[in-house]
């Protein structure tokens, strides 16, 4: 049985909220015009290969110059799909709203991936493998890592005592690393864990991806981190989990105190029990009050379904979306 077919039946078996099927409300012909992520290449021609089966009429355009470059193809006209590895962020809203005076309309498509570098990924917190501390909350992974009114010393560095940390280790001071705040991977820590704030620790040690001239990574940002955490004790870092070593271990973590805590694993960034799961996009224009156009709506209606998702387990990079949240993006097209 084809990987395609594997995922399809396991999405149909969802007993608890039953996928979709998809089933064309009308046929539609014309082209789709596509800007952005092009890690996402893949699963956008793996989507459209299936879309065609139903409307063999419709074509598509493509320029796959990356998430930087999507919003704009909305606000200037020359896309009709936003395809994003991260959220919308501020500067980009505003630059859609100057121009419509109303937010692009965002639809999740996928789940993030699990531990693929270089795609977008849940983030792991990571400490030195010889750190008492095996699970955080969410605010108190805010202490580590925030300064201000989500840390209660302020811009004093805190210590793993502030975390739960006892003997020796409670004076021992909290060392953070992570990615380069003013990305789209510092944006989504910064709305999850900091309350929205740009309020982050001073002595945060930031981390950036290292290109050869001609635009390659020759030294990836979270291998640079997880190299000197193994090194530092008293480290703590958000990265992805695929640059896990021996030298270091991810923590689980809950949304808060009376929260369940939940490990980083495949099953629980698929089911999205783990706080720290992201997500892909599209982003569409749709005027408030009105239906997104027919043959953007029929295209996401077949994403927004059980054959779309399959499409999303072929590709084994991503991972579907849960059958609440398909239904709940689907509301968004009316």
């Amino acid at each position: 049985m084809t990987t395609f077919l594997v995922a399809l039946l396991f999405l149909a078996q969802d007993a608890a909220a039953p996928m979709p099927e998809y089933k064309p409300e009308r046929p539609v012909e014309g082209v789709i015009r596509t800007l952005g992520n092009y890690h996402m290449e893949t699963i956008l021609k793996f989507w459209e290969e299936g879309f065609r089966r139903y409307h063999p009429g419709v074509r598509f355009e493509d320029k796959m110059l990356g998430t930087a470059n999507a919003i704009a193809g909305l606000y200037l006209e020359t896309a009709d799909i936003a395809l994003m590895g991260r959220e919308i962020i501020p500067m980009e809203s505003i630059a859609f709203r100057r121009v419509f005076r109303y937010d692009a309309t965002e639809l999740s498509v996928a789940t993030a991936s699990f531990n693929v570098p270089l795609e977008t990924f849940a983030f792991a917190i990571f400490v030195h493998k010889d750190n008492p501390i095996s699970r955080l909350t969410l605010p108190q992974v805010a202490r580590a890592f925030g300064c201000g009114a989500r840390a209660p010393s302020g811009c004093v560095a805190p210590t793993w005592g502030d975390l739960g940390a006892t003997g020796e280790w409670a004076k021992r001071p909290i060392h953070p690393y992570g990615y380069e705040t003013n990305t789209g991977l510092g944006y989504f820590f910064e709305q999850k864990v900091l309350g929205g704030k740009h309020l982050w620790n001073c002595n945060l040690h930031e981390y950036a991806n290292v290109n050869t001239p001609d635009g390659k990574v020759s030294a990836n940002a979270g291998d640079l981190m997880v190299r000197d955490l193994a090194a530092d004790p008293e480290g703590i870092a958000f990265c992805g989990f695929g640059h896990k070593t021996a030298q270091v271990k991810a923590l689980a973590l809950a949304a808060d105190e009376r929260g369940t805590y939940v490990e980083l694993t495949k099953a629980n960034v698929t089911n999205r029990t783990y706080p720290l799961t992201r997500t892909v996009y599209f982003y569409v224009n749709r005027a408030p009050g009105k239906p997104a156009s027919p043959l953007v709506r029929e295209f996401m209606r077949y994403i927004l379904s059980r054959e779309g998702q399959a499409e999303v387990s072929r590709q084994q990079i991503y991972l579907p979306l849960t059958s609440a949240m398909v239904w709940k993006e689907r509301a968004k097209l009316d």
